[in-house]
């Protein structure tokens, strides 16, 4: 078994008293360096690659639930806002008749604004008096 050499005896600390082999380890490390700045802008290239797939593919599902968030916004104008609307009119027609129902429109913000007053009703025409004596 080989006994294992002091730090203070690595190749890379010694003096460079020898300078071939200096220099060849010297080589070997940039070397090596290269190789690990090779592997390392491999993995990010590779790592960006896949997250551009990702949001492509986030991409498509966000424009594909936009179109029909679109879509539902021009079926709504075009078909149901009409029926809503007169729905409420009638609701707020109803409401001048039936008072009771005034706070449940006034919750939700559909009572009308400016109810007419109620026009009093001309009093009856009272009957001619009886003529007393026949």
């Amino acid at each position: 078994m080989t006994q294992p050499e002091p730090a203070s005896e690595s190749p890379a600390l010694q003096p460079l008293t020898e300078a071939p082999a200096a220099l060849q380890t010297l080589r070997d490390e940039v070397r090596t360096l290269r190789s690990l700045f090779s592997a390392a802008a491999l993995a990010f290239l590779l790592m960006s690659f896949g997250l551009n797939a990702y949001l492509y593919y986030q991409d498509q599902i966000v424009r594909k639930d936009l179109e029909a968030a679109k879509r539902m916004a021009r079926e709504f104008e075009t078909v149901r806002r009409p029926v809503v609307s007169t729905f409420v009119t009638r609701l707020q027609d109803f409401s001048r008749g039936h008072p009771d129902i005034n706070p449940i429109l006034d919750k939700y913000g559909i009572r009308p604004s400016a109810a007419p007053a109620p026009t009093p009703s001309a009093p009856a025409p009272t009957p001619p008096a009886a003529k007393p004596g026949k």
